[in-house]
């Protein structure tokens, strides 16, 4: 008798985990960048009470995390399009209150309706993550152009464009002038 009722707890328990949703790989399918929230599809299938299998609803008004600090007025930004594979984690607590800067009136919890969205999860990885990985370097590359920051160096490939000035120990490339330099010095005609 013992044994049936903690089988039943077990099945009970199990049930209401299966509910429960915590975090699920999605595709982002729109994106705003004037509010940052996407629309996602969530990958995989769920089972209803009656046994069909159903593909998960396309879930709206997802707010994307982005490095940042806002107070600060600082942020690591990126195109975030359609197509893009993203991790979607579910709040314990609704999400539409915190949105609203006000308090949860609301019991739903765990619920897709109230998921965020991190961009760029990956089922493969790529030349520039194992590059990153085996010179244990930060790399922030968009096609040809790459900068590459490790405990040695920092190495920049493609065009500089800088608006100010460059210092190097503290000599500024603009207000730097050389003795000695006889002659013209400017572009030849």
């Amino acid at each position: 008798m013992l044994q049936e009722f903690v089988e039943q707890v077990e099945k009970t328990a199990r049930s209401v985990m299966e509910e429960m949703h915590t975090a699920i790989p999605g595709k982002i399918t729109a994106f705003n960048a004037g509010t940052g929230f996407a629309t996602v599809k969530p990958y995989g299938t769920y089972t209803t009470d009656a046994g069909r299998k159903m593909a998960y609803p396309t879930v709206t008004e997802v707010p994307v995390i982005i490095p940042q600090s806002p107070m600060n007025d600082i942020y690591i930004a990126f195109p975030i399009t359609a197509g893009m594979d993203c991790l979607l984690i579910v709040s314990e607590q609704e999400l539409d209150a915190w949105i609203g800067g006000g308090e949860s009136e609301n019991d739903i919890r765990f619920d897709l309706t109230s998921a965020i969205a991190i961009p760029g999860l990956l089922n493969k990885g790529s030349a520039t993550l194992k590059e990153a990985c085996s010179k244990e370097s930060i790399i922030l590359q968009n096609g040809n152009s790459k900068l590459s920051i490790n405990k040695e160096n920092v190495e920049i490939k493609g065009n500089l464009i800088v608006s100010g000035d460059v210092k190097a120990k503290n000599v500024s490339l603009i207000n730097h002038t050389h003795t000695g330099v006889h002659g013209d010095t400017s572009k030849a005609k």
